[in-house]
């Protein structure tokens, strides 16, 4: 299993790479985006995935460019970047001007997007097991899934999906891998940097990086 308490930014790293793969695999494997419930949206078609996760890895030989474009194209339908940057935001997205916020969401978006395509080069046919589904009993609009992903050590580390249905479209907002909060390790990486620029919302924008440093969730 992963370290969590020694080398905290390779690890941080890995899980963004074991993040990628996930969410890839789960990107190519959706065609239906009328599914009626979040495990459907997560389950359907998974038969398509080994063909187009080779497409894609031989177009990133030839065209970098037109790489990222693809994989941007395949997971932006997918993903509620808004709202998960908005999340990672927190209490600064009330105090950011409207212009900030979108920049901070196209910022936040293109890294992700970026990482996610360079795990996707590292992709070996790892296997993801979906499991099981728990809607918010308040708001049917949210849901869980919890799945299995299977490395290719044997290790297999447990997987939950925050989804939320947009314009009723299942989208994923959030995920904690092995027990570690992705959105929460991001947004404890934002208030760093306000701190770090003095509460400069631009200069947080400008510098903003998708290699978060990984500690524990309590």
């Amino acid at each position: 299993m992963i370290e969590m308490k020694n080398n905290l930014t390779a690890t941080g790293n890995r899980l963004l790479l074991m993040l990628g793969q996930i969410l890839v695999i789960w990107g190519l494997t959706i065609t239906s985006a009328q599914a009626v419930t979040a495990l459907e949206a997560v389950q359907t078609n998974t038969d398509k995935l080994t063909e187009r996760v080779l497409q894609l890895k031989d177009i990133h030989k030839q065209d970098k460019d037109r790489f990222y474009a693809e994989v941007d194209a395949t997971l932006s339908p997918l993903i509620d970047f808004d709202g998960f940057s908005r999340g990672v935001m927190a209490s600064t997205y009330r105090l950011a001007s409207e212009a900030q916020r979108q920049r901070f969401s196209k910022q936040f978006k293109e890294g992700l997007i970026r990482t996610y395509a360079e795990a996707l080069v590292e992709f070996d046919n790892q296997e993801i097991e979906v499991l099981s589904e728990t809607l918010n009993k308040k708001d049917e609009n949210k849901s869980k899934v919890k799945l299995a992903f299977h490395g290719k050590d044997g290790s297999v580390y447990p997987i939950e999906y925050s989804m939320v249905k947009v314009n009723d479209v299942w989208l994923l907002r959030n995920v904690v891998i092995n027990g570690i909060n992705v959105g929460l390790q991001f947004k404890s990486q934002f208030t760093t940097y306000m701190q770090k620029y003095k509460d400069d919302i631009d200069q947080v924008i400008d510098n903003w990086d998708t290699r978060v440093p990984v500690t524990e969730n309590k």
